[in-house]
């Protein structure tokens, strides 16, 4: 038997990337079907980033092992000459909202739409600093290119870790938020991890047959005693609304388990006889 100490994940499959199949809470007691068994080695591909939001870099996984997509290309076009961002596709008809930066990422939203009489290239435009829409002038009437499409800038598709240096799990700069945008740095680059020990269980409490991953301290074997920790009370009975008190067990008893843990859903607790 195996206790979960940390929360984890119940997979469906031998491999790491595998689909979840349940979440699983500190206490809940597994019964080992299968392994442990090695699992060969895992490869990511990890890039290095500069937020837009504040300009901090550091490295972030691009797909995490469970296949999730932590980043993905953003299309996106860049401000290459400082020129104004208006409110309607006329520039004679609108006013100006503000001007745009050298280098300020662009979110098309409509176009490019040429306005023949004045000899340009306008798109509809939202800026990703903060949000503004309106009207910006891709190509000018002499060619000169104001806006440019760009292939180095990647949107944060759920919410990650900012990490200080190339190996995964290193110190967190900061969390990345969902809908962040970032420049791409260096990389994409392969990180080469040795698998982790993998063993299928069968939850005591829920039934849910998976495998999880013998990774740190999220799994410990199970050893049947307890030690109370804070004032509580035993019951002659598994169910809290039929059971009545035998006695209260004071801090630093010691228990000997009967049976694995059950959970007693009705009131979100986790008991043992």
């Amino acid at each position: 038997y195996y206790c979960c100490e940390e929360p984890a994940s119940l997979q469906a499959g031998f491999e790491s990337s595998s689909a979840v199949v349940e979440t699983v809470q500190s206490g809940e007691v597994f019964e080992v079907l299968e392994g442990p068994r090695q699992e060969g080695p895992l490869e990511t591909q990890r890039v290095k980033v500069a937020a837009s939001k504040d300009g901090k870099s550091g490295w972030v996984t691009l797909k995490d092992l469970h296949g999730r997509t932590r980043l993905e290309p953003a299309k996106l076009w860049l401000c290459k000459q400082s020129i104004a961002i208006t409110t309607t596709f006329d520039i004679t008809e609108g006013r100006a909202l503000r001007k745009l930066d050298v280098g300020e990422a662009l979110e098309v939203l409509e176009g490019p739409r040429e306005d023949p009489a004045r000899s340009l290239m306008r798109v509809r435009a939202r800026t990703k600093i903060d949000g503004m829409e309106g009207w910006v002038t891709m190509k000018g009437n002499q060619g000169t290119s104001y806006a440019e499409e760009d292939d180095r800038h990647y949107i944060c598709k759920i919410s990650t870790a900012l990490e200080r240096r190339f190996a995964s799990g290193s110190e967190a700069v900061r969390q990345l938020e969902q809908g962040e945008v970032v420049e791409i740095m260096d990389g994409p680059k392969s990180e080469t991890k040795e698998g982790t020990q993998r063993v299928r269980g069968r939850n005591v409490g829920s039934g849910e047959e998976g495998w999880f991953s013998l990774a740190g301290k999220n799994f410990q074997p199970w050893a049947p005693r307890y030690k109370c920790l804070q004032s509580t009370v035993i019951n002659d009975a598994v169910a809290i609304k039929e059971a009545k008190a035998i006695r209260k067990l004071e801090v630093g008893e010691v228990l000997q388990a009967l049976d694995v843990p059950f959970s007693e859903k009705t009131a979100c607790l986790l008991r043992i006889k």
